[in-house]
């Protein structure tokens, strides 16, 4: 039992930080934008950074009380 819940904790860590990769590609979009003069990169890298702040927040908040609550279940 111990070992399924080791691999769905792992499985979730996994799934937290694939979107930081995303956030990476939408930077280098707004970038491009921008340097190719289009105003439209400041809001792809505000959504970019709004992005990263929620998965920042889901993967050191809330992921590890999930993990600790799995732990307690019987």
């Amino acid at each position: 039992m111990s070992d399924e819940r080791d691999v769905a904790t792992r499985r979730l860590l996994f799934w937290l930080r694939v979107p930081y990769v995303a956030d990476a590609g939408l930077v280098v979009i707004g970038v491009w934008l921008l340097l190719d003069g289009n105003g439209v990169g400041w809001w792809v890298l505000l959504f970019a950074a709004l992005r990263a702040v929620v998965g920042t927040i889901s993967l050191f908040v809330i992921a590890p009380r999930m993990m600790a609550a799995r732990r307690r279940e019987p």
